[in-house]
């Protein structure tokens, strides 16, 4: 769900709650505008839509039972690229799980991954200090697991190098090397000659044919 400030923060809440009700729906990805590309809307510099601000609006709508700490960084990069929280869905409750995990602890173990198993899952759980929460593990399964990320890319305006020194994002430019993501479309997409390349060719509208 791409955000604006000024045209859809306010339906976060509905979005995220709907998705929570649904066990098929695991992730919901949240990205403040990247003002590059095809965008459209006005750029007024004080009027963006930053990481603090869309968890806010996911703690103050959502009705779900999180706090703006249960919001950790995404390890793999650098802390202002991206943040996550996590939520077990089962018997008819969501239950935030960030509270009981110690992130630093086991995060050779989750590092790098996009899926954990049941018993990996548990025995990130069992890192915690919580003796209840350490007895509430057994029954959180990985398919229960729901999760919220929010991963706002930089454009001109927000360019940071320590950013980029510690970007896990990356594309391929024309010449086949690995570029950070944002540093590519922020610096160096024009530069980038693609004319070697063929153009996309619309598809050709359907039409009916009394032949057939």
């Amino acid at each position: 769900m791409t955000l604006d400030m000024d045209t859809n923060v306010d339906c976060v809440g509905e979005v995220v709650r709907v998705a929570a009700r649904h066990p098929h729906i695991k992730v919901v990805a949240l990205q403040p505008a990247t003002w590059s590309g095809r965008y459209q809307l006005g750029t007024d510099p004080m009027r963006r839509a930053p990481l603090s601000d869309v968890v806010k609006a996911v703690v103050r709508q959502s009705g779900l039972h999180v706090n703006d700490e249960d919001f950790e960084p995404i390890r793999c990069s650098h802390p202002s690229c991206g943040w996550i929280t996590v939520f077990a869905r089962r018997f008819g409750l969501v239950q935030n799980l960030m509270p009981w995990t110690n992130l630093d602890e086991v995060m050779n173990q989750v590092a790098y991954k996009t899926k954990l198993s049941t018993a990996e899952l548990q025995g990130v759980m069992s890192t915690t200090k919580s003796l209840m929460a350490r007895a509430g593990r057994r029954p959180v399964r990985s398919t229960d697991i729901f999760t919220i990320g929010i991963k706002p890319f930089m454009d001109r305006y927000t360019y940071d190098q320590d950013r980029i020194s510690n970007c896990c994002h990356h594309i391929l430019n024309t010449r086949g090397t690995h570029v950070s993501f944002c540093e590519y479309n922020a610096r160096l997409r024009q530069g980038d000659d693609w004319s070697r390349f063929p153009e996309n060719t619309p598809p050709q509208p359907l039409t009916n044919n009394p032949s057939r």
